[in-house]
This record gives C-alpha cells, sequence and structure tokens, in this order.
C-alpha cells in the first residue's frame, strides 16, 4: 500500500481531540482552590507550587492551559485571575459556576488524573503510566498493541505530510527510535527508494512495526532492530537519526541523554531530527501544544518544548546548526548536526 497526502490535513482532529483536556483543567483549578491563590496573591508556577505544597511540572502545564482558556492572564512572570474567572469561578462570587463544574468533575476520569499530577501524588505513586513500560525496557504485548496503534492512528498523516516540506535528500539510512508502528520510516521510504530506514524499538513492538511494514510493501527498504534506547549500545551505521513524539515523552535530563546517545552514535556530519509539537516562546501558545502538555503531564514524565529549550539541549549534547520548520498540521521538526 503507498499511502497518498490526504487533501485536508488533520488539524480539526487534533483540535477535537486536545479539547478533552479543558474542562478537567478548569474543574483541577476549582478543587485545588487555584483562583483564589491567584487572586490573594498573583504568582508564577514555581512560586505557587512552592506556595502551596503542588508539583510544580503539573503546574507548568497547568497554568498556561488556564491561560488559553482566558481563565488566568501572565503579566511580569505572574498569573493572575481575569474578570471571568472573577464572576465566575471564585467562590465567594453570587455567579459562582462551582455548581455544576463540581458534578462534572466526577464523571471526567482526566479530572482524577490531574488533580494526582499538580498535587504530586502520581509522581510518588507505583509505576502506572505507558511510559513507565518504556522506561522499564519491558512492554507487554497487550499494552504494546494498544500504544502502538493510538499512536499510529495520529501520525500517519503527519509521517506523509512531513516527508512532503522537509528535505531527506542528505539521508541515506535512517535510525527511527522509539518507531512504533514504523509509519515515519514507512514515509521516508516510500518517498526515496534509495533510503534504508530501521525502526529502534523495544522487542513487542519491533514485531508489531513488522506488519505496518508488510503492509505498506516497503520490507525491503525498512527494517527493525530491538535495542532498549536507555540501556544497550546504540547502531552506528546510520547518518540520521529520527525522533517523533519521543523527547516530549521524558524530563530534560533523559532527553539530554537521549541526545547525547544520539550524538555519540552518529558519524561526523550526521543529524538528528526532532519531530513534536512545539510550543511558543511564552510556552502559552498554540493551544495544541498547550492541551498537549496537560496530556504529557498526566500520562508521561514530559512535557512539550519550546525550539529555544529544545535548541539549549541540542548544543549541550553537542549538536550544531539547530534549526526548525514546519512540517504538517501542527507539527515541526527540529534539526541539528554532529
Amino acid at each position: 500500500m503507498t499511502y497518498q497526502l490526504p487533501v485536508v490535513d488533520d488539524k480539526a482532529l487534533w483540535d477535537t481531540w486536545l479539547s478533552l483536556y479543558q474542562v478537567p483543567s478548569l474543574t483541577v483549578a476549582l478543587a485545588l482552590d487555584l483562583f483564589e491563590s491567584l487572586d490573594a496573591e498573583p504568582d508564577s508556577a514555581e512560586g505557587l507550587a512552592q506556595r502551596r505544597g503542588f508539583d510544580v511540572r503539573g503546574l507548568r502545564a497547568l497554568l498556561p492551559m488556564l491561560t488559553q482558556m482566558q481563565y488566568l492572564q501572565l503579566l511580569d512572570g505572574r498569573y493572575q485571575i481575569t474578570q471571568t474567572t472573577r464572576h465566575y469561578l471564585l467562590k465567594s462570587s453570587p455567579f459562582y459556576w462551582g455548581g455544576l463544574l463540581n458534578r462534572l468533575s466526577q464523571s471526567l476520569p482526566a479530572h482524577k488524573l490531574l488533580l494526582e499530577t499538580v498535587n504530586g501524588e502520581r509522581a510518588n505513586a507505583a509505576k502506572t503510566r505507558p511510559a513507565d513500560s518504556w522506561e522499564s525496557g519491558h512492554v507487554d504485548p497487550e499494552l504494546a498493541r494498544a500504544v502502538t496503534a493510538y499512536m499510529h492512528s495520529h501520525s500517519m498523516a503527519a509521517a506523509i505530510g512531513m516527508t512532503r516540506t522537509f528535505d531527506f535528500s542528505k539521508t541515506k539510512r535512517l535510525l527511527d527510535v522509539g518507531g512504533g508502528s514504523g509509519c515515519f520510516a514507512i514515509a521516508v521510504a516510500q518517498a526515496d527508494p534509495e533510503v534504508r530506514c530501521t525502526v529502534m524499538e523495544l522487542p513487542t513492538i519491533c514485531e508489531l512495526a513488522k506488519g505496518y511494514i508488510a503492509e505498506a510493501g516497503v520490507s525491503d527498504r525498512v527494517d527493525t532492530r530491538t535495542v532498549d534506547m536507555f540501556r544497550a549500545a546504540w547502531p552506528t551505521e546510520y547518518d540520521t537519526h529520527f525522533f517523533s513524539n519521543i523527547f516530549h515523552d521524558w524530563s530534560f535530563e533523559t532527553c539530554l541523554d537521549l541526545a547525547r546517545r544520539s550524538h555519540a552514535a552518529l558519524p561526523t556530519g550526521g543529524r538528528i531530527l526532532l519531530h513534536e509539537l512545539l510550543l511558543d516562546d511564552g510556552s502559552l501558545t498554540p493551544r495544541p501544544a498547550v492541551a498537549f502538555s496537560v496530556l504529557m503531564a498526566m500520562g508521561t514524565l514530559g512535557q512539550q518544548f519550546t525550539l529555544g529549550q529544545l535548541r539549549e539541549l541540542l548544543l549541550e549534547a553537542g549538536f550544531h546548526s539547530v534549526e526548525a520548520r514546519q512540517t504538517y498540521g501542527y507539527y515541526s521538526i527540529v534539526s541539528a548536526v554532529k
């Protein structure tokens, strides 16, 4: 099967999916009295976390989301409530919407997850997030199948679109690190028959990827390689390392480790490519990336990055010539050279 680029991008689907995290963001803010705290004393995420004992990573995701929804505004580095919040979301207001929203929160699974995240309870709880399985190096077949299908469904169009907007002519051998179903390797191979691609994944994921690769008819140009990216030595025969939706799963320190491993395995002149939804410099826009950060806070150890943050990370790992360009939908590629 040769994949053709859809005639319309998938932004509407992303908008619909990520809108799911608007209401839980609001109900968690009410449950934790965040608006009362910021009405009494406008503050940064770091200051509010220290003052109230919250998880700072959770607040760094939640407060920009509330700002996107126009319930907060950021002035001089401090979040403060808006007039909408003052009239409808403070418990002292006669127009308080808490009765409706608090009842609604009882039927929202994401409310509980986000509440635990901001309270710091998920960080200290037993490992229950999908990312924890990848961190351990072992993913059971049922979880592998579900997560691979989940990622494939929202990545296939982006993969094909990326090959239409990013120049892979310098690539001869591409290593798709944590490549899941292999949709990006498949897209690159279909776009340029001269490129050879490898999906580097854990064993259960590699077995699933082989099926997607065969269905796409590129088994002669795309293979799989079982490597634990955190523990095992990386192969060194590739000139390009590609990561899509990988860095946003992990802390800055873990991402730096991955970048350093990539740098060590690449030849001089080789490239690292990071495919992500980027936050703008202030981390308050665009809304899909802000909402994606809320999801990452609940389900992973990471967050969405700004270009500046990824540039800092790649430079520290030893790369140079960091550039970014939009590829498809809300996605961008950040590239750098060894």
